[in-house]
């Protein structure tokens, strides 16, 4: 799924990201908002004034990164988030923009240590993943009928 090297250098972030993971995708989110208000409606608006989506974010992509070469040991958490996408008409083409605002979020808030390399590393691992949620999210649509 990911190279040997991106897994070796997303799972070097994983210390950065238990700290300032929720800085990271607080800032995620204000670029997303800003840049696509249209997505506001998928989401729950109250637990973003209260800090408490972008702390669910910010420990699931913390797990990722401790998790990346052990995708099995996350199949709970994801089930639980692809129904919850489902349930918000999360689509496919989705990702790609959510993906890029949360590299320009790492790029803001971890500077210097963003390097070309760790978001080169970030952007592979964040499409393995997506593809992940995509293909879940696909046969969750079609259990329920839903296309």
């Amino acid at each position: 799924m990911v190279s040997q090297k991106t897994i070796e250098i997303v799972k070097s972030t994983a210390p950065i990201l238990q700290k300032q993971g929720k800085e990271i995708t607080t800032r995620m989110y204000e670029i997303m908002f800003q840049n696509h208000p249209e997505v506001k409606e998928q989401f729950n608006m109250s637990a973003q004034a209260d800090g408490s989506q972008p702390a669910k974010l910010a420990t699931a992509v913390y797990a990722y990164a401790t998790h990346i070469d052990d995708l099995p040991a996350l199949k709970s958490a994801v089930e639980k988030i692809a129904h919850r996408h489902v349930q918000t008409h999360v689509q496919p083409e989705q990702y790609p923009m959510v993906g890029e605002c949360m590299l320009q979020a790492m790029q803001d808030v971890l500077g210097e240590v963003a390097t070309p390399e760790v978001i080169a590393a970030w952007a592979e691992a964040y499409q393995a993943l997506a593809e992940i949620f995509i293909n879940r999210e696909h046969e969750i649509y079609e259990e329920e009928g839903v296309s």
